[in-house]
């Protein structure tokens, strides 16, 4: 059995968490425990970065995992394709949109990724905040699904 790797302790701070690696999984756990985004590498093996993000999560922890853990570690595993899984998402975050379409994704763009397959989140207020920011993004080639098979279903195609 794989020992879990403490890649960051959380600190004091209301909003932050901590990093875990168990295996190819790395997850984003909040302070109640609760794993709210997390990274397989296991499909970087067929040149697809599969990340997800469950329940709520505030600006500021989205933020920090985007511009933190995840950028490195796909610095470290870059692929031509992304899996979004975020059909237990909740909550909007279509403040950052701008930022994340503008600012974020082309630093992805950069090292390879080209194209993007999203599972929508069943919550509206999620789901239309993820629809809101596919039609900001320039430059990939980006399909929403409702579920998960079809999703990677289209990017292993690719």
């Amino acid at each position: 059995m794989e020992k879990e790797v403490i890649i960051r302790e959380a600190t004091t701070q209301i909003n932050d968490f901590r990093i875990v690696k168990l295996g190819t999984m790395v997850e984003s756990v909040n302070k109640l425990n609760q794993v709210f985004h997390f990274v397989d590498l296991s499909y970087t093996k067929v040149d697809i970065f599969y990340q997800g993000w469950i329940g709520y999560r505030s600006i500021e922890q989205m933020k920090d995992v985007l511009e933190g853990h995840l950028v490195k570690l796909f610095q470290q595993n870059p692929c031509k394709s992304m899996l979004m899984e975020g059909s237990r998402m909740s909550g909007s975050f279509s403040d950052i949109n701008n930022w994340f379409a503008m600012t974020y994704m082309p630093t992805l763009m950069n090292l390879g990724l080209k194209n993007i397959a999203v599972v929508l989140p069943e919550n509206i207020f999620a789901q239309l905040a993820v629809k809101d920011w596919a039609k900001k993004l320039r430059g990939f080639n980006v399909k929403t699904f409702s579920s998960l098979s079809e999703a990677l279903t289209w990017v292993a195609l690719l």
